[in-house]
């Protein structure tokens, strides 16, 4: 199965398998037909009468026609939720139990009973002939469907997708895709589009001191008050005074305009370790800015295994790691790449390498140990089953699912070489307008900075497309026409009410990740390095109002005074 000459994948053992084993590497290495969006996916099948039962009927049809095919089930628990899979691919089911907290692990973590029912159901089927590639969710029903593909990523963002909806609506918890480190014990969150440099900001700032790993992919955040007993609470419900009950993200909006009035209301939350609390309004502390408390999602990380073009040392785990999706490279790659697979490979046969690391590349040799790196960096979707605690040491990575980190600031990157801004400070709209109109370098819009959300994304595009152009016309910003907005998407309302807390909660940048439009600047490397260093001093300092430029920023970060920006504090 050859691609663009650059790298290639072994045939398939016939016309319709969803999976087959690629070239040896790692532990595993599956290759699946499907490394991307399936063709069919739908997330209104709500809106569709009788949809739903036909593709339950569909997955029933096939169970009855074979029943000498493998079946798989298994519950797991995903901050909080139990979700459980049905399937019969071995790679689904292989990559889903080593993602997720079991039932047991999850107790055993934290000390919490798990749920004894599963709330999401997910049904995930290859080879089921009546049925095309295709991928739908019901929100009513919480299930999710998956014909004829085997690829991981597609599922877990569905799946993620799908706990965040419960979350949002029952809890007021809020599901952000984004990565998440911490500095010095401030929470550190960038969210970003595909391809905008998320996951470079959040292993590179791993050589800051006092850093630790959080999350890579998707953090769960909790917006919480502080109580009069010295407790933090994060609101779930509120049963008002006139008798009725708020639920879910509603009730920061109603805290904000109906608190005062009603301290005698009953709050009913969480804790910081998830234990249940009930109070008063009038004894939480509402003049305080929220407290944004952020939990990890995953188990074991499933990542982009080319991390290694720019964290090299991932690669000796990698090499212990499942991987899927991981290419035959063609001596065009290796030809084109030579310098930069030479400068990794140094780095890996360096003194000051982990004697593990210097053991096993030394026992490979050099011409092989290029051949692993570039097989890892070449297809940019070829992923890896990764342990964190690994790479970084179990100190120094957060492993327990209940144990917050506190977000002190957020980064939202982009990157637009058409521009010479380098980092802005947000206040409410333009954080709210710009996550809006998240772009990828290669010219993709992402809602809210996710193209993984369980929403119906033509609707709410529609929306945004005709503010913008109504904006336009008017002359005005858009967010005064967004916020008077009556017949808004309902979920890009909830939406963007949580992240109106998160800019309550903490700093908010526009991070522009194009140091290497600097002239004085030959090596991405270099880029990488000092866009880590524009991020540690915002990090240290905590600075608002401020805006860099391609002009200005080099003073920055070697510590000197810049022109701060007017009118942009929060």
């Amino acid at each position: 199965m050859a691609t663009n000459g650059l790298y290639s994948f072994p045939p398939p053992p016939s016309p319709d398998a969803a999976e087959w084993d690629g070239t040896p590497i790692g532990k595993s290495n599956t290759i699946t037909r499907t490394k991307g969006r399936t063709a069919v996916h739908d997330k209104t099948v709500d809106a569709q009468p009788g949809k739903l039962e036909a593709l339950l009927e569909s997955v029933s049809r096939y169970r009855e026609g074979h029943p000498q095919v493998k079946e798989y089930q298994y519950d797991v628990v995903i901050h909080g939720i139990r979700v459980r899979a049905h399937t019969n691919s071995p790679h689904l089911y292989d990559f889903w139990v080593d993602n997720w907290y079991s039932p047991q692990e999850w107790a055993a973590e934290t000390g919490q009973d798990p749920p004894p029912e599963p709330q999401i159901q997910v049904y995930a089927y290859t080879e089921v002939g009546e049925e095309p590639e295709a991928a739908y969710y019901s929100r009513r029903a919480n299930t999710i469907v998956f014909f004829n593909t085997a690829y991981y990523g597609q599922l877990k963002s569905w799946v993620l997708g799908a706990v965040g909806r419960v979350l949002a609506e029952e809890y007021g918890i809020h599901s952000v895709h984004g990565a998440c480190v911490e500095v010095e014990e401030k929470g550190v969150l960038y969210i970003a589009p595909t391809g905008t440099g998320k996951s470079t900001s959040s292993y590179g700032m791993m050589d800051q001191p006092g850093a630790r790993f959080h999350s890579d992919d998707w953090v769960y955040i909790r917006y919480a008050f502080p109580t009069n007993s010295g407790s933090l609470l994060a609101p779930v419900a509120i049963a008002t005074q006139e008798g009725r009950e708020v639920q879910g993200f509603r009730v920061f909006r109603w805290l904000e305009e109906f608190g005062d009035s009603q301290p005698r209301a009953r709050v009913r939350g969480l804790g910081a370790d998830n234990s249940s609390l009930e109070v008063e309004v009038g004894e939480m502390d509402l003049s305080a800015p929220p407290r944004a408390l952020a939990y990890i999602s995953e188990k074991v990380f499933y990542l982009r295994s080319n991390i290694v073009e720019n964290f090299p040392l991932a690669a000796y785990e990698l090499l212990n790691s499942k991987l899927e999706n991981c290419p035959d490279i063609s001596p065009k790659f290796l030809e084109e790449q030579g310098g930069l697979l030479q400068h990794l490979t140094g780095q890996l046969f360096a003194d000051s390498s982990p004697r593990e690391v210097k053991q096993l590349v030394s026992s490979l040799g050099k011409a092989s140990v290029e051949n692993l790196l570039a097989r890892m960096m070449a297809f940019d979707n070829a992923r890896a089953m990764l342990t964190i605690g690994n790479i970084f040491g179990r100190e120094k990575a957060y492993l327990n699912p209940m144990q917050p980190v506190e977000l002190k600031t957020i980064f939202l990157l982009k990157r637009d070489f058409q521009e010479q801004a380098v980092l802005e400070s947000l206040g409410e709209e333009e954080f709210i307008m710009r996550l809006m109109v998240g772009e990828t370098p290669d010219k993709k819009y992402e809602t809210a900075y996710n193209a993984y959300r369980a929403v119906d994304d033509k609707e709410e595009r529609s929306l945004i497309q005709a503010l913008f152009g109504e904006a336009q016309e008017k002359g005005v910003a858009p967010y005064s026409l967004y916020s008077s907005r009556q017949n808004k998407p309902y979920t890009l309302y909830q939406e963007f009410e949580l992240f109106r807390m998160l800019n309550r909660a903490a700093g908010c940048y526009h991070l522009n990740t194009i140091l290497r439009n600097d002239p004085q600047i030959t090596e991405t490397q270099e880029a990488v390095r000092l866009t880590m260093e524009i991020i540690a001093r915002t990090v240290r300092e905590e600075l608002q109002p401020i805006t860099l430029t391609l002009d200005n920023y080099r003073n920055y970060v070697e510590g000197k005074p810049v022109p701060q920006a007017i009118g942009l504090s929060r």
